[in-house]
C-alpha cells in the first residue's frame, strides 16, 4: 500500500501551525538547553605548509539605522597579508 501524498491545502498548513504552537506551549523552558556537539578537531597543518601573517588590519564600523531606532548595522573588515613558508631543504 502506497503512503498518502501530503496535501498542500490551507487546512493542512493550519494544522501544522497549531502543532508548532502546542509544542512551544508544552515545552519546559526552565531546563537548560542541551549543549551542541563539539566541532570536529581541526587537522594540523603539516610544517611544510604553514603560513605566516606579516600584516593584519582589523576595522569595525557601526551605524544606527535612522528608520529603525535601536538597530545597528556593523561591518567588520579584516585585511591580512599571508606568506606561505617553504620548507628548508
Amino acid at each position: 500500500m502506497a503512503p498518502k501524498a501530503k496535501s498542500d491545502s490551507l487546512w493542512n498548513w493550519f494544522g501544522r501551525q497549531i502543532g508548532h504552537v502546542k509544542k512551544a506551549v508544552t515545552t519546559d523552558v526552565t531546563k537548560p538547553a542541551p549543549l551542541p556537539p563539539a566541532p570536529p578537531p581541526q587537522p594540523e597543518v603539516p610544517p611544510q605548509q604553514q603560513s605566516k601573517v606579516i600584516y593584519r588590519d582589523q576595522k569595525a564600523e557601526e551605524v544606527e539605522l535612522p528608520d529603525q531606532p535601536g538597530v545597528k548595522l556593523r561591518r567588520t573588515v579584516i585585511d591580512e597579508v599571508i606568506v606561505d613558508e617553504k620548507p628548508k631543504e
